[in-house]
C-alpha cells in the first residue's frame, strides 16, 4: 500500500532542500567507480645494485642475495660452468629482509643457443623452452630453504632462464632471492649445477612503465579528497582509465585538475582524453590498449604551483556518451626523468558533464539541477517505487536522505 505524503512533511523536505546549496557541477565519477593506472610506454624495468646483482644468488651463500627494483617478471639468466645438463628440480632460499620481496612464482626456462641478451634487457634473444613453473610458499623465516620443486625434464640444456612474474607483497618495491638451485636428480638429488662463475645476466619482461605506491593509488585521483593523490612513476604518458560502477555511459564535457602535496616538478603540463564503451579489459598497470578508443581531443595544461590548487577547467568537445574514458598527461613540468621529476602525480580529477545514468538526474533531461527535486519530490509524495533511492524495496524518508546526498554532489 503506498502511503501519502503529509503536506507538513512536504514542507519540512523543501525548508530543508532550499537550505542546501545548488550542485555546481555534475561529478561524473567517484569512490566506489571504477579506476585503473596505466601507461601505454613499455620498457624493460631491470635493475639492480651493484652489491645485490644476479651473481649473489648462485653463490651458495644465504648472507647474500640477488635483488631487482623491476619486481614483477624480473629474473637471471646463467650459463653454469658445470656444463650442459639435464635438470630435474629446483629449490630457493630466501634472503636477509621483508618477506614480502620474495618471489611468490617461477618460471625455469632451457636453452642450448649461445646467450646474446644483453643485462637488464628482455632476455629473449634465444629459443627458450619452458620446463617449469608453478606458485611458491617459501617460508617468512630468513636464510630459509623453501621445497624442492620436481619437474619433467629429459634434455640437456646449456644456459637456463628463471623468471619472477609475482611476489608475495605487490608493495614492496623489489624482489630478492638469496639462493637459487638446480639439481640434476629430482627431489634435489643428485649436482646441483649453478656458481658464481655462470656469467649471470639480469633480465626483466617488456611491459608497461605503470607503476605506483600503494599508498598512492589511482582511486586516490577521484576520492573527493585533495590530501590524498595518485602517483605514477611511468611519468610521461601515464595516466587512468575511468569507468561508473554502474556501467552508465556519460558524457564528458569538461574536466579539472587539482595539485598534490609536493613538487611542482610532477604536476602534468599537458593531455589525453579518449572515449570508449566497450567493456574495460585492460589489467591495472598495463598499456591500457585493449579497447577501441575514440580519441575527444588534447591540449596543454597549466596548473599553479600552488599545492592542493584546482587549476583551470578544460574544456572537451564532446557530445557522446562513454561507459569508460581514457585521461593521459604525455608530459609532466620535469621530464628529465630524475628526482622529484620522477613521477607524475594529481590529488583529483574532476569530470564534468551530463550522466545519462546519474542517480540524480531524476527526470532524466541529462541535466542535475531544481526540476530533478521536484520530480522526485512528486514521486515520493505518492510512494512511486522509482523514488526508492536506496533500492531496499521501501519508500520512506531513507530514500530522502540518500537523494539529497546524490543531488547535492552533482550525481
Amino acid at each position: 500500500m503506498r502511503e501519502i505524503r503529509s503536506r507538513s512533511t512536504l514542507g519540512l523536505m523543501a525548508m530543508a532542500i532550499g537550505a542546501i546549496a545548488l550542485p555546481a557541477s555534475a561529478q561524473l565519477f567517484g569512490p566506489g567507480d571504477h579506476i585503473i593506472a596505466v601507461d601505454p610506454d613499455v620498457s624493460v624495468l631491470s635493475s639492480y645494485p651493484d652489491a645485490e646483482s644476479m651473481f649473489e644468488c648462485l653463490d651458495q651463500d644465504a648472507n647474500s642475495k640477488y635483488l631487482n627494483f623491476g619486481k614483477l617478471g624480473t629474473g637471471l639468466i646463467f650459463t653454469p660452468a658445470y656444463g650442459a645438463s639435464t635438470v630435474q628440480s629446483i629449490q630457493f632460499v630466501t634472503a636477509n629482509d621483508a618477506p614480502g620481496r620474495d618471489p611468490a612464482s617461477f618460471e625455469l626456462y632451457g636453452t642450448n643457443d649461445p646467450i646474446s641478451s644483453e643485462d637488464n634487457s628482455a632476455g629473449d634473444a634465444e629459443n627458450w623452452t619452458l620446463l617449469a613453473s608453478g606458485d611458491l610458499s617459501l617460508p617468512n623465516d630468513r636464510f630459509s630453504a623453501g621445497a624442492v620443486h620436481d619437474f619433467s625434464n629429459g634434455t640437456s640444456y646449456t644456459a637456463w632462464k628463471l623468471i619472477f612474474r609475482t611476489v608475495k607483497d605487490v608493495c614492496e618495491n623489489s624482489m630478492q632471492i638469496a639462493d637459487v638451485y638446480l639439481f640434476t636428480g629430482s627431489g634435489g638429488t643428485g649436482d646441483h649445477v649453478e656458481s658464481y662463475f655462470d656469467n649471470p645476466i639480469a633480465v626483466g619482461t617488456l611491459k608497461s612503465e605503470s607503476r605506483y605506491p600503494c599508498s598512492e593509488i589511482p582511486q586516490n585521483a577521484i576520492d573527493g579528497d585533495v590530501n590524498t593523490k595518485h602517483l605514477n612513476f611511468g611519468r610521461e604518458n601515464s595516466g587512468i582509465i575511468v569507468s561508473r560502477g554502474d556501467g552508465a555511459a556519460v558524457v564528458v564535457e569538461s574536466f579539472t585538475i587539482t595539485t598534490a602535496n609536493d613538487y611542482p616538478e610532477r604536476d602534468p603540463t599537458s593531455w589525453e582524453l579518449y572515449g570508449t564503451n566497450d567493456p574495460i579489459v585492460s589489467q591495472d598497470n598495463s598499456t591500457g590498449d585493449a579497447e577501441n578508443w575514440t580519441s575527444l581531443g588534447s591540449g596543454a595544461l597549466s596548473l599553479p604551483d600552488d599545492r592542493f590548487t584546482e587549476g583551470p577547467t578544460v574544456t572537451v568537445s564532446n557530445s557522446t556518451a562513454y561507459t569508460g574514458y581514457k585521461l593521459l598527461f604525455p608530459s609532466i613540468k620535469d621530464n628529465t626523468g630524475g628526482f622529484p621529476g620522477d613521477s607524475a602525480q594529481y590529488a583529483e580529477v574532476f569530470f564534468d558533464g551530463t550522466g545519462g545514468g546519474c542517480a540524480a538526474d531524476f527526470n532524466h533531461d541529462s541535466a542535475v539541477d531544481t526540476r530533478d527535486v521536484i520530480a522526485f519530490l512528486n514521486a515520493w509524495s505518492i510512494g512511486d517505487s522509482s523514488a526508492d533511492m536506496d533500492g531496499n524495496g521501501v519508500v520512506d524518508t531513507r530514500d530522502v536522505i540518500t537523494f539529497l546526498n546524490l543531488w547535492t554532489n552533482g550525481c
